[in-house]
């Protein structure tokens, strides 16, 4: 498992406009504390968990918890270069499959890794978890190494998509709907917090 985190003090930036810095930071905190919590309880433990990021609060509490800690080399080179790092440490370490797994899903449960990850099985090459408007990826497993192009960010779950099948790759698009939620804007947190299940079970 790799979780790219961007940081308790950077990420979250577009919830500025309801959110003040130290409430977008605790935020933070609470989201990478939640993903390591149900990641540990669905693979049991963190020990092939890795945690990328160039926020030395998130690779502390990510190193207390078990998971491996990996700072970034280029933070100037974004998300799928830190991606790009972390999958290649995975793969020094025996890693035949990477599940690459954003931090900002607070509805993601044991239940759904367990879902997402049997629609994964062989011959499946590849799985992608999009959010809800199926313009994101919030979930992508494949088998490594591959030289794979990581495409997060704008119209990733497309951008996956079409990598993949350029490749011939037997693909599988997985529609779970505690991984389709994340929480980016204004509008998503306040569906999280209506939802009255403020964190994933």
């Amino acid at each position: 498992m790799i979780v790219p985190v961007r940081g308790f003090g950077r990420g979250k930036s577009r919830l500025a406009p309801v959110l003040d810095s130290q409430e977008r930071s605790r935020l933070n905190r609470q989201l990478l504390r939640h993903s390591l919590a149900v990641i540990g309880r669905a693979f049991g433990g963190l020990h092939r968990c890795i945690v990328v990021s160039a926020c030395a609060r998130s690779l502390h509490m990510a190193r207390n918890a078990g998971a491996l800690a990996v700072s970034e080399r280029r933070p100037q080179g974004g998300l799928n270069a830190a991606i790009h790092q972390a999958v290649g440490r995975a793969v020094l370490g025996g890693a035949r499959r990477v599940l690459i797994l954003p931090c900002d899903l607070p509805l993601m449960s044991v239940r759904a890794l367990e879902e997402f990850t049997r629609s994964a099985r062989p011959p499946m090459h590849v799985a992608i978890a999009p959010d809800r408007a199926r313009t994101g990826t919030n979930a992508l497993l494949l088998r490594v190494p591959s030289g794979f192009p990581f495409c997060f960010g704008p119209d990733s779950f497309h951008r996956h998509l079409e990598a993949a099948q350029a490749r011939g790759w037997a693909t599988a698009v997985c529609d779970v709907a505690a991984l389709a939620a994340d929480l980016d804007t204004p509008e998503q947190r306040i569906a999280w917090i209506r939802g009255g299940t403020p964190w994933g079970r």
